[in-house]
């Protein structure tokens, strides 16, 4: 992935889980109590279930990559 491509996925991906919660929203399910704190729960939460897994040597890879980069 050039970084065009990889700044349009992580767009796009960011995209798909905010239209998810916006339609959540719109459709009255998420609490009326709920602000920030709930919300950025929700988020983080709804982005790590769309998240894939990774293993062997690519998870290796990935954390290392991570702590190298200051991640």
């Amino acid at each position: 992935m050039n970084m065009q491509e990889k700044k349009t996925f992580v767009r796009e991906l960011a995209n798909s889980i905010t239209d998810s919660i916006t339609a959540l929203i719109d459709a009255g399910k998420i609490p009326e109590d709920w602000d920030g704190y709930e919300l950025r729960s929700f988020f983080v939460e709804k982005a790590e279930f769309s998240r894939t897994s990774l293993s062997g040597s690519r998870k290796r890879a990935y954390r290392n990559a991570v702590i190298m980069n200051n991640l």
